[in-house]
């Protein structure tokens, strides 16, 4: 059957936002566009309102028309062309499902890494936020002055330094491929880079075009620098679009029995094959880690060195005077209170030290003791608590300093930290600092009450920390492998008897930078390769909001 060369389908026919999206622009010149909610990125090209919905919108060659008020057409039944067209649209989408699905397949297979981890509806609503859209260019002595669209309602103008437009061009002569980084000194930019308003263009892309003229980085010639919509969204929102940091992952804050229940369902455990081999496993568990700062893996390899595949697996060990590696053993005149047999209280390790690990990894190689069992405990679920029952005390938590030490062996460490550290902008908790066998000394300050008040609002604090219910209490069996966040979870355990048996834990440390880098490849795999978006402070405040509630709910 002959299709003819144009047709105007109804909306019901055409194919779905989604993968059978019907190329940018692809229409005939003459063909009229019948759809009220007209594609953002044929509003953006042809600089025209997206709520058209009382109007019908010719478009002729270059030229935009708009006719009478829209009138619909009479309800009518499908032609044998219409229906020929969407059979042929659904057997497209079943053949791109086959396709999607035997990818997967293969990725299950070999082991490839996905292009991505589909985010949760509150997740992809965080991430999908569009960029704004530019139209117009004035040239400034100086600057590039970049105006929205007319559709782009509440969007300021972008200035631009012409300087930095040259300076942080990507193009393969100006960074190099393969190491990402600049072939040239940005000193070698002597002058303002000169252009014409001619060679200054926005695509219909959304994104933005410099032609420089008498380049110095290209003996004379003209050069041409291109700044993509993502790159302009992450500019406009003021951030560097080279250095991209990410928001927090939203936070699952958690209890015995919330934490009892994830365990149960299987989401905070992975196995140890899994976690070094299948990368989709790997990336699933790993995000589930970032939520909740805390997941144990199983059927580890009896050896001294598991702990170091598994730490590798995020990222390269943290050395501290301890090691690369240590062990936590039972022995007499013990350099630190872990490495004996008594109770040990909830606390985070290493707060003398810059930088803080931020995760801990403790590989059981033995625990037939008698008691020992570990014990865990959210440390900004407890804060989050504090502020909902007592708002004083939480805030002195966050404002006075605490003093942390170091000092035998000839190893000499001291630093100082907020029990709590919130957000400077919305107030939450993010971090906390708890290690009462580390602490030093407050100043001796004459009559300041400065450390009676901070430890009447500490003692609340830890009573809230050690609170049954917000407790994790597991006995470790050999084999297993605990990771948590040290700026998060608090550790622990139980007094055990040395008599008979033994308890053998071997550990190791991850710094944050190297956890950061991790979760930025997450960021971007959950984002679909594409950049983050600015981290806004209202979206801070909605997120902080939502767990704020949820622990208020949980009280209740």
């Amino acid at each position: 059957m002959t299709r003819p060369a144009r047709i105007s389908l109804p909306a019901v026919l055409r194919p779905a936002h989604g993968i059978l999206t019907t190329p940018r622009l692809c229409a005939t010149p003459t063909r009229t566009l019948r759809n009220p909610a007209i594609r953002p990125h044929v509003a953006r090209h042809y600089h025209i309102s997206p709520n058209i919905t009382k109007q019908r919108l010719r478009l002729t060659g270059n030229e935009t028309k708009l006719t009478s008020p829209y009138t619909p057409p009479p309800i009518r039944q499908a032609t044998e062309d219409e229906t020929a067209l969407r059979k042929e649209v659904e057997d497209l989408k079943g053949l791109v499902a086959k396709l999607q699905k035997e990818r997967e397949q293969l990725v299950a297979t070999n082991g490839g890494v996905p292009n991505t981890i589909e985010p949760s509806l509150r997740e992809r609503e965080y991430i999908s936020r569009e960029a704004p859209l530019f139209s117009d260019v004035k040239l400034l002595p100086k600057e590039i002055k970049l105006f929205p669209a007319p559709e782009s309602e509440d969007i300021k103008p972008l200035t631009l330094s012409r300087l930095w437009l040259r300076d942080s061009c990507s193009c393969p002569k100006c960074l190099d491929p393969d190491s990402g980084q600049k072939t040239f000194s940005t000193t070698d930019l002597v002058n303002i880079p000169t252009t014409s308003r001619e060679n200054i263009r926005v695509l219909s892309d959304g994104s933005v075009e410099v032609i420089w003229e008498n380049d110095s980085l290209s003996n004379g010639e003209s050069h041409r620098t291109v700044l993509s919509a993502d790159q302009l969204n992450l500019l406009y929102h003021n951030i560097n679009p080279r250095i991209q940091l990410q928001p927090p992952i939203p936070r699952t804050l958690w209890d015995n029995a919330s934490y009892t229940d994830l365990v149960r369902s299987g989401a905070c455990h992975i196995d140890y094959n899994d976690w070094r081999n299948n990368d989709e496993a790997f990336w699933t568990a790993f995000h589930q880690f970032t939520k909740t700062g805390l997941i144990f893996l199983t059927n580890v390899p009896q050896e001294e060195h598991s702990v170091i595949n598994i730490a590798n697996r995020i990222g390269p060990l943290q050395y501290t005077f301890y090691g690369w590696t240590w062990d936590v053993k039972s022995k007499p005149r013990a350099e630190n209170v872990a490495y004996t047999n008594v109770f040990l209280g909830l606390h985070q390790d290493l707060m003398y030290h810059d930088p803080i690990p931020r995760l801990q990894l403790l590989h059981c190689l033995a625990n037939s003791c008698e008691g020992g069992e570990s014990l865990f405990s959210d440390g900004v679920h407890a804060a989050l608590q504090l502020l909902n029952s007592d708002a004083e005390a939480y805030d002195i938590l966050t404002k006075t300093d605490v003093h942390f030490g170091y000092d035998k062996g000839g190893h000499h460490y001291y630093a100082t930290r907020k029990t709590i550290e919130a957000d400077p902008n919305t107030g939450a908790p993010f971090i906390t600092h708890w290690a009462p066998p580390f602490q030093t000394s407050f100043p001796c300050r004459g009559k300041d009450d400065r450390l009676r008040r901070w430890r009447e609002a500490a003692e609340k604090f830890q009573k809230l920390l050690e609170k049954e219910e917000n407790m994790y209490e597991v006995k470790m069996k050999p084999g297993e492998c605990v990771i948590f966040d040290n700026s998060r979870v608090l550790h622990g355990r139980r007094e055990f008897e040395t008599s008979m048996g033994s308890r053998w834990l071997k550990g190791t440390y991850v710094t944050p930078q190297v956890y950061r880098a991790k979760e930025t490849e997450l960021v971007r795999r959950l984002n679909k390769g594409k950049p983050w978006p600015a981290d806004s402070t209202e979206e801070r405040n909605r997120i902080w909001q939502l767990e704020r509630d949820m622990v208020k709910e949980r009280k209740r």
